[in-house]
């Protein structure tokens, strides 16, 4: 997965993003969408314009639905749901609404959300065993996480990363 340090995550595509200084100016200024209103439009369809007008749509809830189904729920259960749900959101909101970033609000910690190099995959959960853990990267982006066009969001002016961003799900 490349690195990327400039913005263009805010503006295209779609992002996992929980470090607290690449959102700060996103959320003093955009209002979060509930995730289950990004999954409502599924059915009801997209409106024209996103909510209040913006380049980036912020979208709040994906890690507190995942934490919850990880609870009761095998993790390649809670990969079909986000595939099922969120991807299908992102599919349709990025050929709704062109030149838009669809921005999935995290909470973090970093610990919680992490790319493995061997297998070019983001997996979401606690502790050390994979298997346990949710692979977020395929459930939200169909696995368009590895190769070109997805990107380690860096904090600038350091080398934390901060999220991850996918140019465009095919």
């Amino acid at each position: 997965m490349q690195e990327m340090t400039a913005s263009a995550w805010k503006r295209t595509g779609s992002s996992i993003i929980w470090h607290p200084d690449l959102l700060a100016d996103l959320v003093r200024e955009i209002e979060p969408t509930p995730l289950r209103t990004l999954i409502g439009w599924l059915k009801t369809g997209f409106p024209e314009n996103t909510p209040n007008g913006k380049r980036t749509v912020l979208v709040g809830g994906l890690q507190t639905v995942v934490e919850t189904m990880l609870q009761s729920n095998p993790p390649d259960r809670v990969e079909s749901w986000v595939r099922a749900n969120a991807q299908a959101a992102v599919r349709i909101a990025q050929h709704h609404w062109s030149g838009v970033g669809l921005v999935f609000v995290m909470d973090g910690p970093e610990s919680l959300i992490k790319l493995n190099d061997g297998d070019d995959i983001v997996y979401f959960g606690r502790g050390n065993d994979r298997n346990k853990k949710v692979k977020l990267s395929l459930g939200l982006w169909n696995g368009a996480a590895s190769g070109e066009g997805a990107y380690q969001v860096l904090v600038e002016g350091s080398r934390e990363v901060g999220g991850y961003f996918v140019r465009w799900l095919s």
